[in-house]
């Protein structure tokens, strides 16, 4: 059995509060910059220091089974249920169905995600056998191009984000750099906590423009947001490295996919029928209903194959 990273789990429990948190709190009552560089980048950066460079038909395969299947259990009965609320088409529902990426929005919405990080997976493994000098050269034209979308096509979408991937990507190999730098770089504990909230205060305060959202191809200030979501998870993972157990965000963190897949669902279900539902209460719906039937799937070998990707 694969060995499991408690405080990447950690982590990614942090990171799903941080993506609920950004999607069901819209009053305006928090700023949403500081979270954005983190979230998502984040989730990127570690898929890529747990990285390890396998036979691409092994490995394709695996990652089809861990991502693309459930990916597909939970599209079809959400977006359906979508589609009869706002009154949609079947024609509308198949092209989205199809389409994915850019073209899901609102109860499906994040699903963009599972599409990106697959293709980034998968391109990355294509890589094997090169020298890291040509991956990063590979990595920052593939920043340029991602910067030149964000700056010229950002209208234009593209099924399945596909184009998503050259941010992704680059992103997806500093996490795998990471493996050997946070063995390397030695900080005092107040370094990270101090660096991460010098950010805070100043994506938050002070440059609101460092906002980043992937879905729409939007990655903020060129190089200095993705220097930031750099150094933000760099610390995030010196941090809660010193500190292997915190029970309740590891909890979380197993979770993460069932929470990604399942918060905005519950966040629109309920608001549909209770428009003026407390924000903060369901919050805590979404994350915890999607956390307890994380722990239930495990428990049945079908539901963990086909709704957690797990064998």
């Amino acid at each position: 059995m694969k060995k499991r990273f408690e405080w990447i789990d950690n982590i990614r429990g942090l990171m799903i509060i941080l993506v609920a948190l950004g999607h069901i709190i819209v009053d305006g009552s928090i700023d949403n910059t500081f979270n954005s560089i983190m979230r998502m980048p984040t989730f990127f950066m570690i898929s890529g220091f747990l990285f390890k460079f396998k036979p691409y038909k092994e490995y394709l395969k695996h990652k089809f089974i861990h991502l693309i299947i459930p990916y597909f259990v939970y599209l079809v009965p959400i977006l359906a249920l979508q589609m009869y609320f706002e009154e949609k088409s079947y024609l509308e529902y198949f092209g989205r169905l199809v389409l994915g990426g850019p073209f899901l929005y609102t109860w499906t919405g994040v699903f963009w995600f599972i599409t990106c990080l697959f293709f980034t997976q998968q391109i990355f493994n294509l890589l094997n056998g090169w020298k890291i000098q040509k991956i990063a050269l590979l990595m920052f034209l593939f920043l340029i191009l991602a910067y030149t979308n964000q700056l010229y096509f950002q209208t234009i979408n593209i099924p399945l984000s596909l184009n998503i991937c050259l941010y992704s990507c680059p992103l997806f190999f500093t996490g795998f750099l990471f493996k050997k730098l946070i063995g390397e770089v030695h900080l005092a504990k107040i370094v990270p906590i101090i660096s991460i909230i010098i950010i805070f205060i100043a994506s938050t305060f002070y440059f609101n423009e460092l906002y980043i959202n992937m879905k729409l191809a939007n990655y903020g200030i060129p190089f200095l947001s993705f220097i930031l979501s750099i150094l933000s998870a760099f610390c995030m993972i010196k941090l809660f490295k010193s500190f292997e157990k915190n029970v309740g965000l590891n909890i979380v963190g197993k979770a993460s996919m069932v929470i990604m897949y399942l918060h905005l669902p519950i966040n629109y279900l309920i608001l549909n029928f209770y428009p003026n539902f407390n924000q903060w209460l369901l919050l805590l719906i979404a994350i915890s209903i999607p956390t307890c039937l994380y722990y239930v799937f495990r428990r049945n070998n079908i539901t963990k194959k086909y709704l957690l990707g797990e064998r």
